[in-house]
């Protein structure tokens, strides 16, 4: 068991960066898998196994891909979705995806030549009018506004090729293209009303099957998968929900499950001691945080939210709630991007957090800070801070809630805090979260004129060095307004049987499982 050290952890994430940096349907109730009872127990008549079967630590509150921003649905779209483009999960560049070619004919107009005979799940032939429907639909949800709205208009000049106009000239077009807000859907299902939040369709690599819900997804392999390159060996993949880490060891270790999402620290070297398991280390780019709702008093308080900051100790919560795994975060942007800064940021000082505390001018007494958590591990990260809050004499709360009450009680505002984490593939989309817009998808979210300014000189900045100096600018305000604590950058585990090969791990935190294969 081992600390990663703050150097470490940004020389291996510097290192991530510069070495070559992302058919049939059923109903979502059914209880149904539709595979046969072979594909159920895993094996073909040849007694080779063909199911993957894998353990996630919470359940998705829908399968959209453009109205939330769940992490769980992120891994189920990753199989049954396609976007323009992707990122490449070990560059963390931009690759084409559905698109085959593009030419960026001025600074607010681009062409995109989409690739021919790509196939939806329900048989639909992919092209341009699909493109056209999924981000205009896309553009009518709050949650999608920062990767939608820098388009003027989009528009089909044949079957195959697409012309984007900008609102004005924007120098993170393609990422956000390959953001899971706009994946590309079928036109006609859009249309007709389908309800893609209980049963997605697209052009992926597996088609979804069931959703039991409370137990597990099943997906099958897409036999009209386009890309024939990376076409999947194995037939049926089944997400199955355990939500208790150590149960998610336990099920690895008596082959219940074949793979581990999120592995409990507190399980790590057990299961690299175990020959028959293959535990996978990555150094990420995810930055665990505790958003404070900035809407609701006291916490609308700046200087309140600085003495929380300063008084919770990130070295207390890595060795006490995470094993020693990790390494602390201070700034409103995760290190190991170009961009990546750390100005304006507070460490642990508990002085620095009763001066702000006086500033403030108010009773910590009376304060309740209630932090909602959603796994295991949030609560004892939770644990911790209750702990250094009460040395400053604010009181805390930890209510445990599942994903889906998670995510609707922050569209609505209901919460004050929580544990989270988000982990984009670039600086610049890590900003944007910080524009007030944010606010109308979840409210108590930041909102500042001088960073709204800020943000917008960046989209418009297409010089990259003088980029990086605005995003500079842009963390220095937002470390100095602090709408969230942010507390540390994990390592990232993820454990399978050793008999698997072909599964790729991104610094974001997203899992490759198409590619997998059994070598025996």
């Amino acid at each position: 068991m081992r600390k990663v050290t703050r150097f470490t952890a940004l020389f291996m994430a510097s290192v991530l960066l510069l070495s070559g940096c992302q058919g049939s349907q059923g109903g979502s109730d059914s209880g149904n898998t539709g595979t046969s009872q072979a594909a159920a127990s895993g094996q073909e008549s040849t007694g080779v196994k063909d199911t993957l079967t894998i353990a996630l630590h919470e359940e998705p509150p829908s399968m959209s891909p453009v109205d939330n921003d769940s992490l769980a649905t992120i891994y189920i779209n990753l199989l049954t979705n396609n976007l323009l483009f992707k990122i490449d999960p070990e560059t963390l560049e931009i690759k084409p995806d559905l698109c085959e070619s593009y030419e960026q004919v001025s600074d607010t107009e681009y062409l995109f030549k989409l690739r021919e005979g790509v196939k939806f799940h329900h048989g639909k032939e992919l092209d341009a009018e699909d493109v056209v429907a999924s981000i205009e639909n896309a553009k009518e949800y709050p949650a999608s506004s920062p990767y939608t709205g820098e388009i003027a208009s989009v528009e089909a000049l044949d079957k195959y090729q697409v012309k984007m106009t900008l609102v004005e000239p924007y120098s993170n077009l393609l990422y956000d293209l390959a953001y899971h807000f706009n994946y590309i859907l079928p036109k006609d299902l859009l249309e007709s009303g389908h309800d893609f939040a209980a049963e997605p369709v697209g052009t992926g690599p597996y088609k979804f099957v069931s959703w039991q819900r409370g137990s597990q997804i099943t997906l099958e392999k897409f036999d009209d998968y386009w890309d024939e390159t990376e076409m999947p060996t194995i037939k049926t993949i089944i997400w199955k929900l355990i939500p208790e880490g150590t149960s998610r060891t336990l099920a690895l270790e008596t082959g219940e499950v074949d793979v581990i999402y999120q592995v409990e620290t507190a399980d790590v070297e057990r299961l690299k001691a175990n020959p028959d398991v293959h535990v996978e280390e990555k150094t990420s780019v995810e930055n665990f945080y505790m958003p404070l709702n900035t809407a609701v008093a006291p916490f609308d308080d700046v200087n309140l939210r600085q003495a929380i900051n300063c008084a919770i100790d990130r070295d207390a919560i890595i060795f006490g709630a995470l094993n020693g795994y990790g390494t602390p975060s201070y700034s409103a942007v995760p290190m190991g991007y170009e961009g990546s800064w750390e100005g304006n940021a507070n460490h642990f000082d508990l002085e620095k957090a009763q001066e702000y505390l006086e500033a403030w001018g108010g009773d910590p007494a009376s304060v309740d800070l209630v932090i909602l958590c959603r796994t295991d591990e949030n609560t004892r990260v939770a644990t911790v801070i209750q702990d250094n809050l009460s040395k400053i004499g604010i009181n805390v709360t930890i209510e445990q809630v599942d994903t889906p009450s998670w995510h609707a009680r922050r569209a609505s505002g209901d919460y004050i805090a929580g544990v989270t984490s988000w982990s984009p593939s670039n600086c610049f989309t890590y900003l944007v979260r910080y524009d007030s817009s944010k606010a109308e998808s979840i409210p108590g979210s930041l909102v500042d004129p001088q960073t709204d300014e800020l943000i917008a000189e960046m989209k418009r900045t297409m010089d990259p060095d003088a980029r990086v100096e605005v995003m500079h600018e842009i963390v220095d305000r937002v470390n100095e307004l602090v709408p969230h604590i942010s507390l540390w950058q994990g390592q990232y585990f993820r454990a399978w049987d050793s008999k698997l090969e072909g599964i790729v791990i991104s610094g974001t935190g997203y899992v490759r499982f198409h590619t997998a294969k059994w070598t025996e």
